[in-house]
């Protein structure tokens, strides 16, 4: 017996369903293709998750946690350009094929969809956590953490664009955003 099919259910059919979701889109991706893949049966899935809306939140969850595990490993960034620098590094891992959040909000447009607010939600996160790194500058900090966040977005937009034929740069552009709210 496979070490695949020894491990737990739950974690099997998550990472199944992470990779589908984000390689293929939620709606492309049925429930009866993740249980093929993770070879668990049709009482097992829903067992361990009720619909596949919470498979689907669970994923996000599951990347929102992924994403602040990396930022904070091996310790959090001391400084803005730390974190960008660490941005810009996972925007051109070669699995990185775009936002996965940017991916399901373009998937689910509607605002108040479930999906589209924990993009929303984690995003917002983002601008908080941009936000703070930028106490040492007297600017509108919010604002400035927002504009950086749509670099970081269109990094991210250029990788799912290009694929790997390009090398996304986002520090450089992060740093003249930077600029010009430390100009006005």
């Amino acid at each position: 017996m496979g070490s695949q099919k020894q491990s737990d259910p739950r974690a099997r059919i998550l990472a199944v369903a992470d990779r589908l979701f984000y390689a293929e889109g939620v709606r492309a991706t049925g429930t009866e293709k993740i249980m093929s893949v993770a070879e668990v049966a049709k009482a097992t899935f829903y067992r361990h998750f009720e619909s596949k809306d919470a498979l689907v939140l669970a994923y996000l969850e599951h990347r929102d946690q992924a994403l602040w595990d990396y930022l904070s490993h091996p310790s959090p960034p001391k400084d803005l350009r730390e974190a960008l620098t660490k941005f810009e590094q996972y925007a051109n891992w070669p699995e990185v094929i775009g936002c996965p959040f940017l991916r399901i909000a373009s998937e689910y447009p509607d605002t108040a969809h479930p999906f589209h607010c924990l993009a929303i939600e984690h995003q917002n996160k983002i601008v908080d956590y941009l936000a703070d790194l930028l106490k040492p500058f007297a600017i509108d900090r919010r604002a400035a953490a927002t504009a950086i966040l749509g670099v970081i977005d269109g990094a991210f937009s250029i990788r799912m664009l290009y694929g790997t034929s390009r090398d996304i740069s986002l520090l450089s552009s992060a740093e003249a955003v930077l600029k010009s709210f430390q100009s006005t």
